[in-house]
């Protein structure tokens, strides 16, 4: 479970980056890709208890 956790939580990480690096560029569709992508990530990890 940890190597899943640990896993999860980078991918979590490199979207937030993304995320990030979406708005400075100042592009809305990226910004929206990688938001979603997010999402999805952090409902996983809700779903099963990573923090």
């Amino acid at each position: 479970m940890n190597e899943f956790r640990d896993n999860l939580l980078a991918r979590i990480e490199q979207a937030e980056q993304a995320v990030r690096e979406a708005g400075e560029r100042q592009d809305a569709y990226a910004a929206e890709v990688h938001g979603a992508d997010l999402a999805n990530l952090r409902r996983l990890a809700a779903e099963h208890g990573v923090k």
